[in-house]
């Protein structure tokens, strides 16, 4: 069910999301109960707070020894590990904001509050225009705003192309599902996250970005051609 797809500023609807989770508000400032499963949870932080570091908001009730990490798109793989202690809180402090994705692992079922403000690009009033993601590769992403089913096109901004996949973790049940986009249709369904979930995407350049590259090699190999031809006139 398509819960919040446009929100309004006075409220953000106090029901229930989904079977696991839980949105309250009385304006654009509000707060999302959500179970974190024991084992990998594929998270995102949808209400960001003025300090958006793990030790702001993943505290209320994280148990000692769970883990976190971020996925470098540059490298492709994921940053060194922090863990958590309940007296020193995270070891390695790392922010996560909007439309980013976490690893979390936990090793025992518990409930995370996480507090914050709508994204400020969001009026809460018309149609949500999701940022266009623009790189290339396996991201690890989410929904900058909290709806549920959250699609390809509310993460990415646009429409799928031939070749890219979405890799969802069901962290209830520690399966992982990828699925395809070719000749029109997603192998093994459409995909959509939950509210505070995250997934794989893996994206291919865009058409555009080819053109731009064939041109780019075509101007190179005339300005190379040219600069051949005045060196062998020289000699």
């Amino acid at each position: 069910m398509k819960l919040v797809k446009y929100l309004t500023l006075a409220f953000f609807v106090g029901v229930a999301v989904s079977a696991n989770s839980q949105i309250f508000s009385s304006n654009i400032v509000g707060y999302i109960n959500q179970p974190l499963f024991a084992g990998d949870n594929l998270i995102a932080n949808q209400l960001s707070n003025s300090n958006n570091t793990l030790n702001a908001i993943l505290q209320s009730g994280v148990p000692g020894g769970a883990t976190f990490t971020e996925w470098n798109p540059l490298t492709q793989q994921y940053l060194p590990v922090s863990v958590y202690d309940i007296n020193t809180g995270w070891s390695i402090n790392y922010e996560l904001d909007y439309g980013q994705g976490g690893l979390f692992h936990s090793p025992v079922t518990f409930t995370n509050t996480f507090v914050g403000s709508v994204w400020g690009g969001y009026n809460g009033i018309d149609p949500f225009v999701p940022p266009l993601i623009t790189g290339s590769g396996t991201l690890l992403l989410s929904c900058y705003i909290p709806i549920a089913p959250a699609t390809f096109h509310d993460v990415v901004g646009r429409d799928p192309l031939n070749g890219e996949s979405v890799t969802l973790l069901d962290a209830l049940s520690q399966i992982t599902t990828t699925t395809t986009f070719a000749n029109g249709v997603w192998n093994n369904g459409a995909p959509v996250l939950n509210i505070g979930e995250s997934a794989f995407f893996t994206l291919v350049p865009e058409p555009a970005v080819f053109s731009l590259m064939g041109v780019g090699l075509l101007v190179l190999a005339i300005v190379l051609k040219r600069t051949c031809k005045r060196i062998e006139a020289r000699s």
